[in-house]
């Protein structure tokens, strides 16, 4: 009888929390959405994967902003331009703050810059990030990203063995990791040195999946799992391994004579930024998980799209042609290279790297277009359906650098509510936008400088392709998924011209190290 009447105070229990659960919904002013059931909202409804191909049918039914419910919880979709600039540019004084995930917390994700609300704390490591990567004071990093690039071409040339992918995937990783910490260019062969921070990285998102975060799915369960001992030991395991590596490499940050690294730079100046080291050291390696990610998606998105449009590569060779001739780009070209300067805008927003973004969330209640948003509802950023806005992109699934240019080939003023959306908006916006934009340019100027981009043949003589939707899901990122890129050289003596400009950047750098000064020795082109 005992056993009898626990399960019916436990259906009793469920049966006036669903009650309770439709009363909320309905009592709501928030924006309509799909209808759900009690308790579990939409969760249902949502995939694993490809989350926001969902979301974005659904505004074609329910609108650009419109509420889906999880588990109790409301998450606003901004599904369009206008939306999302509006609630999260305009409004952002009151929608900057981050979702609190318990099992995130756990791991230690609070400690990241990303992840932080919008606090005293917050506001100081930006400026941080500002002094080092805003637009005025990124100049110091410009001799690093030539010679970089350079490494890149002559590496693709040197390795054509090697998958196209991870030759993109050390550039990403290198400029960003010796930006912040100093050392040599990452090697073309052998260990890739960022697969430790990379190994932790794909670590945490497995452990945040949906389906591995029970406590975040099942709320009601939070009391029983802030007391797991197991659950705690995972992610103090995790936080100690990053941790400890994250403040090896900041500790190993060696200042050149030709720039300061920025975890010297954050070292130096810790009282002035309102610093402790450790936060200084989480900042720095936040840097890099996102800067990698971010310069690893868009050239492979690049790639894609020359290879599905010829006469985009044709266009960006005549410009570079035109201006650069016979050496290779440099950053100063930049305001020569208009078309360039498109062809990376729309590489970002093409197929974008973190197609939702990353949640905001109301620090106070606000009223906005006549709905009532209460404080704690977050905010999913998609976009995904913002740069499939037919208001503002015409043609949005064309890989069309063109769009960002007038009649006259010239680059279009910017427009804050609609450029370069993979970067986030209002507060939250990337602070390391700019660097990340000089990095993707001199590496695609290089390359298109460099070679001719084809699709590689089987041994029958067919083109073995990547259609342009073939996207691969790695939790928070979407990149193309793996594929081969048959490259031409466009230059007699290409390997000389690249070593020479590595030679320069090298010089005004003094990077001349006995590795690497041997290294250019040793090549004979």
């Amino acid at each position: 009888m005992l056993y009898l009447g626990g399960i019916l105070l436990l259906v009793l229990a469920i049966a006036l929390a669903a009650v309770r659960d439709v009363q909320r919904k309905r009592s709501s002013r928030l924006p309509p959405g799909p209808p759900g059931l009690p308790l579990v909202g939409n969760a249902l409804q949502l995939p694993f994967q490809f989350l926001w191909y969902r979301l974005d049918e659904w505004s074609k039914q329910y609108g650009s902003m419109y509420t889906i419910w999880l588990l109790g919880y409301p998450f606003i979709v901004l599904n369009s331009v206008d939306a999302a600039s509006d609630v999260l540019d305009r409004l952002s004084a009151v929608t900057s703050d981050r979702p609190r995930f318990l099992k995130g917390q756990f791991f230690g994700t609070q400690h990241s810059v990303v992840s932080k609300n919008n606090t005293a704390e917050w506001r100081n490591q930006r400026k941080a990030i500002h002094a080092n990567l805003g637009i005025r004071n990124i100049s110091r990093f410009r001799d690093l990203q030539t010679y970089d690039a350079a490494h890149l071409a002559l590496g693709l040339l040197e390795h054509p063995e090697k998958p196209f992918e991870e030759h993109i995937h050390r550039y990403a990783g290198s400029v960003i990791f010796r930006t912040l910490y100093g050392g040599d260019a990452f090697p073309h062969l052998g260990e890739d040195p960022s697969k430790i921070i990379e190994h932790l990285q794909k670590e945490l998102l497995h452990a945040l999946q949906p389906q591995n975060s029970v406590v975040d799915m099942l709320p009601f369960l939070k009391p029983i799992i802030e007391r797991s001992k197991w659950l705690r030991r995972q992610g103090d395991n995790w936080y100690e391994k990053t941790t400890r590596e994250a403040t090896r490499l900041y500790e190993g940050a060696v200042p050149r004579e030709g720039w300061w690294t920025i975890a010297h730079d954050f070292e130096t100046n810790l009282k002035k930024y309102g610093m402790d080291k450790h936060g200084a050291v989480w900042v720095a390696l936040t840097l890099y998980m996102a800067g990698q990610d971010t310069t690893n998606t868009a050239l492979r998105v690049f790639a894609l799209g020359i290879l599905h449009n010829p006469d985009v590569m044709k266009a960006a060779e005549a410009q570079i042609d035109a201006v650069c001739g016979s050496r290779p780009p440099t950053l100063e070209d930049r305001e020569n290279l208009p078309y360039i300067e498109a062809l990376v805008k729309e590489s970002v927003r093409w197929k974008p790297g973190v197609p939702m973004g990353v949640m905001h969330t109301a620090s106070e209640d606000f009223e906005y277009r006549g709905y009532v948003i209460p404080e704690g509802t977050n905010f999913i950023d998609n976009i995904w359906g913002q740069t499939r806005d037919t208001a503002v992109y015409r043609d949005p699934e064309a890989f069309n650098p063109s769009r960002f240019l007038d009649a006259s080939g010239k680059l279009l003023p910017e427009d804050t509510r609609s450029d370069l959306l993979g970067f986030g908006r209002g507060r939250r916006a990337c602070p390391g936008r700019d660097y990340a934009l000089s990095s993707l340019f001199i590496a695609i100027s290089t390359m298109i400088w460099a070679f001719r981009f084809q699709w590689p043949v089987d041994a029958n003589g067919n083109r073995v392709v990547c259609g342009v939707n073939e996207i691969e899901d790695h939790v928070h990122v979407a990149t193309p998924r793996p594929f081969g890129v048959a490259l031409k050289p466009r230059h007699k003596r290409l390997g000389k011209h690249l070593l020479g400009s590595m030679k320069e950047s090298a010089a005004r750098l003094y990077l001349a190290t006995p590795q690497t000064g041997d290294y250019i020795r040793s090549q004979k082109f």
